[in-house]
């Protein structure tokens, strides 16, 4: 006889098939009808089923492909259904009633480093009441968590799932907007209230069973341990040491917000382990998980900084009441801050060279600017002025313990950066940008006073621990440098001589960049006072200038603008002396700008030959010598070529249909008018299409490959020059000018019809003196070509 429990599942796998809104509305009403019995054996079916992080193409419920413009209804649904609220939150607090329900997570989904160091037996503190050792092996096989850890731990992996990075079919630079992405949001501003409201809903005190192994500690695991973030005195709701509040208060207040910061900081702000390490540890769990790219994702540098943003905000809403979650307001920072600059550090050295790099270096701008997060300050397009005041620093002492505990975030980072900016295309618009970003962080009064004045209380001589100083600043970025670092770390102070040389080298390149970027623009500008009238029209009815791809003109003249504000602030971050900078003949990099005008010719071309619909060929970029871009002619069937930009897709589908059964049914008829002699044959020969060759390239058969030939299509009518959407919009403003007149729109259609066959009955006279000129010109050219 099948249980209450057998039945609920049963139920729930017939759910899972359903379409997701329908999926979503009876799962909600299963779990609101279902005993905390039942929930506790349908509640991981529901999460396998949600994050799917097994082996195959399963993709779960497709959190990160489910985007707001493409599937409005699905993402609602599914925002509500995982909201910190909802159904699937309300599953989690009703098990955790039952403080010795637990469920298994596996150990060789965690980030590698945490795998080893389980695997060593140093246990970071935060899975110390999680461990569940194997009998057989006496290791570690798995972690035991309860409900609302065992949904967090599924959802913070799904972002770093190997599996889903194999079967993402879409462009993961531009798939941010996603469902993912938006509950990761709302997870980070709930668990980390910053307006000092408690974490709704309010539950009763969770008892943790904390176990009794033994942590092993040494110099090197110290370093890498992730560490709990709150003390355990302060935890532990039955520590003699925890009189500042009520014990049974404390640890439901904040035990759900130090997790939510614990996985997201370890999953998240993990960065891509050595093979070395993968090996051994597919070795040690005989699974073979798929390597983490070693580039992560638009969507995962984004939440990131997101969640660099949520911590300064969470951080800068201490109110300095002495309660439990005050204390991790305090803490947190301190307690995540050397896992972050390790992750920006290594992703800014393994990052390509091209405008994706933005994503990373915004990022590290966040971390390293919390005072732009404080409570209360909300930024407008309106408020730009008062945006920038509030994104400055104004109170130095506050500030000063903040940046020495982050030091090399500054210096280090900035550093590194200098030779990037060195060999980046600074000419275009979006790195042009990014440098001038950085210059105006570190160009603010007081930033560089205060890195300065933590330097010179630091030793000259690498950190040397036999000189000892009493500077508080000293042994706090001693003792930062060692543990990010270290101890064979050499530290170059920001103000120093080998970071002015390289400064100076890289206000030539800026130099150089500027001059050319000018260069560029006045080509540009000439050029585009000469435009053609066809392209003059086009850029008034679509409002952007084609200067190249997708870079206008508007965003090239800003490239001066930024390169020479970011000159200028590079000498004054460093106090560098204009006699010390060199003295440099420079010129415009002629190869560069010749590249972009050429380039940007291309398109002028293929925008000029797209509203000519006579030329059946197109301009494509490619790189072959000094040549960027070559004409390419379609062999084919004109009516079959691919919607043109310029062309209505809808109207040249129908007008195709339409002539095609016009000609298939009058073949013959229309072949007899197209060759009539006369003046009433010239007529139809402006109206209808020429016979044309087209070329019938090789396919593959069973016999092999068919071999290339000549088709020749007869005379035909086509419509689909009417499909253009210059026309169209001619028509149009034709049409609003005659409402406005108070004329009929059938006399308007009447006026056009006689003005076109007035033109057609101009071409077929002229046709007979066209038709001289042409063969005389053919004549002359055989003549001479037999001479």
């Amino acid at each position: 006889m099948a249980t209450s429990s057998d039945v609920a599942k049963i139920r729930l796998e017939r759910y899972l098939t359903m379409p997701l809104a329908q999926r979503c509305k009876e799962i909600a009403t299963l779990i609101d009808e279902s005993s905390t019995t039942e929930l506790q054996h349908i509640f991981p079916i529901l999460i396998d089923s949600l994050f799917c992080i097994g082996w195959g193409s399963k993709i779960g419920w497709g959190l990160r492909t489910i985007t707001f413009k493409k599937n409005p209804q699905e993402y609602e649904t599914l925002c509500n259904f995982l909201h910190p609220q909802g159904p699937v939150f309300s599953v989690c607090y009703k098990l955790l009633q039952d403080s010795y329900l637990k469920y298994n997570f596996p150990i060789y989904y965690l980030p590698a480093k945490i795998q080893s160091m389980l695997k060593e037996g140093m246990i970071p503190p935060f899975y110390l009441d999680k461990i569940r050792d194997d009998q057989g092996t006496r290791g570690v096989s798995a972690l035991s968590m309860n409900p609302f850890e065992y949904y967090i731990f599924h959802f913070a992996y799904h972002l770093t799932n190997p599996w889903m990075q194999e079967h993402q079919q879409e462009n993961v630079w531009v798939n941010w907007e996603t469902v993912y992405v938006q509950l990761a949001h709302c997870y980070l501003y709930h668990f980390l209230p910053r307006d000092n409201s408690p974490v709704l809903p309010i539950i009763g005190p969770y008892i943790r069973k904390t176990s009794q192994r033994k942590l092993i500690q040494s110099p090197e695991s110290k370093r890498m341990q992730t560490p709990r973030l709150l003390r355990t005195s302060i935890l532990s709701p039955g520590s003699p040491n925890s009189t500042s509040v009520p014990q049974q208060q404390c640890l439901p207040q904040v035990w759900r917000s130090e997790t939510v910061v614990q996985v997201f900081l370890d999953f998240w702000v993990d960065y891509v382990e050595d093979d070395q390490v993968n090996s051994r540890l597919n070795s040690m769990y005989y699974v073979s998980v798929p390597r983490r790219c070693s580039i992560h994702s638009g969507e995962h540098i984004r939440l990131v900084r997101a969640f660099i943003k949520t911590l300064h905000e969470f951080a800068n809403s201490a109110t300095g009441d002495k309660s439990a979650m005050d204390e991790l307001k305090r803490i947190i920072l301190p307690s995540v801050q050397g896992k972050i600059y390790t992750f920006l550090r290594k992703a800014i050295y393994h990052w390509p060279l091209d405008s994706s790099f933005r994503l990373i270096l915004e990022a590290w701008l966040s971390f390293i600017q919390p005072w732009r997060y404080l409570p209360g300050i909300t930024y407008t397009k309106e408020g730009k002025l008062e945006e920038e005041e509030r994104g400055k620093i104004h109170d130095e002492s506050r500030w000063m313990p903040f940046i020495a505990n982050n030091l090399l975030a500054y210096t280090a980072i900035f550093q590194q950066l200098l030779p990037r900016f060195m060999i980046t295309d600074l000419v275009a618009p979006k790195n042009a940008l990014m440098l001038f970003r950085v210059t105006k962080v570190f160009s603010q009064p007081y930033l560089g006073k205060i890195i300065c004045e933590i330097e010179s209380h630091m030793d000259d001589v690498g950190f040397s621990r036999s000189r000892m100083s009493t500077n508080l600043w000293t042994s706090i970025v001693r003792q930062q440098i060692l543990e990010l670092e270290g101890p064979t770390y050499q530290y170059v102070p920001m103000f120093s001589t080998a970071t002015a040389s390289q400064v100076v080298s890289l206000l030539t390149t800026i130099k150089q960049a500027h001059v050319t970027a000018t260069s560029l623009v006045d080509a540009l500008e000439k050029r585009r006072k000469n435009r053609g009238f066809l392209l003059a029209v086009w850029e008034f009815f679509n409002g952007e200038d084609h200067c190249s791809d997708d870079i206008s003109i508007e965003e090239r003249r800003r490239v001066p603008v930024y390169l020479a504000n970011a000159h200028q602030q590079l000498i004054e971050i460093l106090q560098i002396q204009v006699e010390d900078i060199p003295e440099v003949s420079i010129k415009a990099d002629e190869e560069y700008h010749d590249s972009i005008l050429s380039t940007s010719f291309c398109h002028q071309s293929q925008l000029d030959s797209s509203l000519d619909t006579s030329k059946p060929g197109v301009f494509v970029p490619i790189q072959k010598d000094r040549q960027t871009c070559q004409y390419i002619e379609y062999l084919g069937d004109p009516e079959l070529q691919p919607v043109r930009s310029t062309e209505c897709g809808v109207l040249v589908k129908y007008f195709y249909k339409l002539c095609t059964h016009i000609n298939l049914k009058y073949q013959q008829q229309i072949t007899r008018m197209y060759h009539r002699p006369g003046f009433f044959g010239s007529i139809c020969r402006q109206i209808l299409q020429p016979p044309t060759k087209v070329v019938k390239l090789q396919k593959r058969t069973q016999n092999g490959l068919s071999s290339r030939y000549e088709e020749r299509i007869p005379p035909r009518l086509s419509l689909r020059p009417l499909a253009n959407y210059s026309l169209l919009v001619t028509i149009s403003f034709g049409i609003f000018m005659v409402w406005l007149t108070n004329y009929g729109i059938i006399t308007f259609l009447g006026l056009a019809v006689c003005l076109w066959s007035v033109y057609i009955i101009i071409r077929a006279t002229l046709e007979p003196l066209t038709r001289a000129n042409r063969n005389t010109f053919r004549a002359s050219t055989t003549t001479f070509s037999m001479n």
